[in-house]
């Protein structure tokens, strides 16, 4: 039984995968096994991963079924104590699972979530992203912080009740880590010991690129989820009317994207739905905008 089981889901991204499996070969502690989950790829990702001849790395494949269901697959066929999360265009520096096992030693040794320092690549400018303040609401900070599943490591034992809610493909990962974190201590390891790359072809790019209202919709259902189906998990844990505020400003988001983008449907329907959801003045501000920026007045620099 390693003391580590790392997960990595992939969906044709052959082209990055050397990097994200080599980064767990180079790792300075040899207490690992991956576990490389291919979400039905047409490309040549089974190929990139057997040209590694390493006998800890195991390559399941599946018939597509988006990202939750393959990290649940993966949770499955884990047999490590503590199961780490690695999106195939991410990579750890080589130090993270040592780091991360001292640190378990040290101060987590029961089952609880541990979060990692996040560098995040783009293009050629490298920022650290903020650290959690336990001090201060945990389950709120997640929030605000968005964890990457990178910089994520769980004790086996918790992800036999809470896994990812497979009906979601966006937000599927804060609405684990949100459930974790109601039942579960959680710990900040404050080393940056993995590398978030945002790219071009990368879920969140793309999805800034063109608002699909579609998503949109998806993404404030996992939310209303929380909210409505697990609502005794969060009482006296979270702010009044917390995700509510939430909800509001997802929209917010989603809205001025669609705006920037001169997306006037999709930010007419965001604006819609908004204000069905709930009604306030920052929307009646927000209309006129939406035409002045399908006539190109009011945009901001990309």
């Amino acid at each position: 039984m390693p003391f580590f089981s790392v997960i990595l889901p992939t969906y044709n991204r052959a082209s990055f995968l050397a990097r994200s499996i080599g980064s767990v070969i180079k790792q300075e502690l040899s207490d690992w096994e991956l576990i490389v989950i291919d979400d039905g790829s047409t490309d040549s990702t089974k190929d990139v991963v057997t040209s590694f001849k390493e006998a800890r790395i195991k390559y399941v494949y599946q018939k597509n079924s988006e990202r939750s269901a393959a990290r649940n697959k993966g949770i499955v066929h884990a047999s490590g104590t503590w199961i780490c999360f690695l999106d195939s265009d991410d990579e750890f520096l080589p130090n993270h699972l040592k780091q991360l096992a001292a640190f378990i030693e040290n101060n987590a040794a029961i089952a609880c979530m541990v979060a990692t320092g996040l560098a995040i690549h783009r293009e050629h400018e490298i920022k650290h992203k903020a650290f959690l303040q336990l001090k201060k609401n945990v389950i709120v900070e997640i929030g605000n912080n968005f964890l990457v599943p990178t910089q994520v490591c769980v004790h086996r034992s918790m992800l036999e009740n809470e896994q990812f809610d497979e009906r979601f493909r966006l937000w599927e990962d804060t609405h684990l880590w949100f459930r974790v974190a109601a039942r579960y201590p959680v710990f900040q390891m404050e080393e940056y010991t993995v590398i978030q790359h945002v790219h071009d072809e990368g879920t969140v790019v793309q999805g800034m690129k063109k608002i699909r209202f579609m998503e949109v919709l998806q993404y404030v259902d996992a939310i209303k989820d929380l909210r409505d189906q697990h609502k005794a998990l969060f009482e006296e844990k979270l702010p009044q009317n917390y995700f509510n505020h939430y909800i509001d400003a997802k929209f917010r988001m989603y809205l001025y994207q669609a705006r920037q983008n001169q997306q006037l449907g999709v930010a007419t329907q965001i604006w819609t739905k908004a204000w069905k959801h709930r009604s306030s003045r920052y929307l009646i501000m927000e209309l006129p905008k939406i035409l002045l920026n399908c006539l190109n007045i009011g945009l901001h620099a990309r």
